[in-house]
Formats: C-alpha cells, structure tokens, sequence
C-alpha cells in the first residue's frame, strides 16, 4: 500500500520538477565493432551503393551501426590513411563521392570528402596497366584504360556544372567502348541539367538496355520521363495563353 501511494506521488510531482532532480534516462551504451568488422561493413557499403541500394537497404544494412560514431571515427581514420598513399585508387574515390546522395548521412559525408582528396591523387591501384600482356590483350586493356579516363573527367565536368563538356566527354567514352553503361548513365545526367530531357532519357534506355538491372539508371529515367511530362504540360498551357 505505502509503495503505491509513494509511486503515485512520484507521477505527480515529478512533470513540476526543475531539470536537475528528475530521474536520468540511460540510453544502452553502443559497442565498439573491430576495426576488420568496420572495414567489412563499409566495403559491403560502398558495394551496395554501386548497385544502386536505395535508402532503405542501406539503413537494412547499417542497422544499429547508422548511429554508431565509433564507426564514422573509424572511417576518418581510413581515409586518413588513403590520403597518405602516394597514388589513389579513383573507381574507389567515385564510389565515395556517390554515397554523399543516397541516404548514407554522415557517412556520405565524411566518404564523400576522402572521394575527392583521392581523385587529386595520381592514379594506382584499381587501374590496369597493360604490362607483360600480348598485343590483343594490351590493345583492349589500353582501350578500357582511355575510356575510364574520359568517363572520370566527364564526372569531375559534371560536378563542375560543364556540362556540354561533360556530355563531350561522356561521347568520347562511348566512342571507345559503345558497350559503357556507366557513361550513358552520366550523359542522361548532363543532358537532363540542360533540360534536355528527350535526350536523357534516350541515354538512360541505353544504359538500361546494355544493364538491365541498373537501378540507377532506371531511377534517373523515371525522374527524367516525370519532368519531361511537366514541361510539356506547361508548354501546352503557355500556348493556350498566347492562343
């Protein structure tokens, strides 16, 4: 009886109390994963990313770890020590620059940046050097080689909002390799900031059609085929006015 009515007081007088009496809320104390389950869970990360994970699967994937600040020191750290090699792997460095827009928080964030410090890096592991090969197969590694560089300095055109020259870029990739998806996917993307949206999503149909399972490009056509819709729409309109 006497536990009760002192429970009882307790709720009644405990929304009136000043800050510094109230019972403190503990919030369970996070673990710490290793530094070899960080790195795991980060490359299976950046992975997903370059599938095309939407924001949904990569919150499935962190799991507790979306809010774990062991995991965003850890990854500071990492690039830290990426920063320090002499040479920088760019395919790496344009996965990270890609995860400051799918839903990955400060995660992006903090990726994002060692992305950019790395591509002002000369280029090493992650590019095939053609040594020790026969003609043929030299020939084709120089050639995959020239249109990897074409696409990055389309992307970094991109990024600088050039995007005639971006899609020059973009065209000079496809010219080597016709087969590119990726550089198709990046030509919608230019042509789509030009307001050119027919012919982004020419570029994106092609992408999907050399990668059917590109989820990236089909994301970008149907935001593409949307604002095709509203343009014409508002042409249409524009011409009643004048009409």
């Amino acid at each position: 009886m006497i536990k009760r009515f002192w429970q009882w007081l307790v709720r009644l007088i405990q929304p009136i109390l000043p800050p510094f009496l109230k019972p403190k809320k503990y919030r369970r104390r996070q673990k710490r994963l290793s530094d070899a389950e960080y790195q795991q869970l980060f490359r299976q990360l950046v992975t997903g990313v370059n599938r095309g994970w939407n924001r949904e699967q990569i919150l499935q994937h962190l799991g507790d770890q979306s809010s774990d600040r062991y995991f965003k020191v850890w990854l500071y750290e990492y690039g830290q020590q990426l920063r320090q090699l002499p040479q920088a792997d760019h395919q790496l460095a344009w996965q990270l620059l890609q995860m400051s827009g799918v839903g990955c928080g400060e995660l992006g964030e903090i990726a994002a940046e060692i992305g950019k410090d790395l591509l002002a890096k000369p280029p090493g592991k992650g590019v095939a050097y053609p040594e020790d090969k026969g003609d043929e197969e030299q020939e084709e590694t120089t050639e995959s080689d020239a249109a990897e560089t074409w696409l990055n300095q389309g992307k970094q055109q991109l990024a600088d909002q050039d995007f005639l020259g971006a899609i020059a870029s973009f065209d000079q990739a496809i010219q080597i390799k016709p087969d590119y998806s990726e550089a198709w996917n990046n030509r919608g993307l230019a042509w789509g900031n030009l307001g050119d949206y027919q012919r982004a999503i020419a570029s994106y149909e092609k992408a999907i059609q050399i990668k059917p399972n590109y989820q990236l490009a089909w994301y970008n056509w149907s935001v593409a085929l949307d604002k095709l819709g509203n343009t014409m729409v508002g042409e249409e309109r524009e011409q009643r006015r004048v009409i």
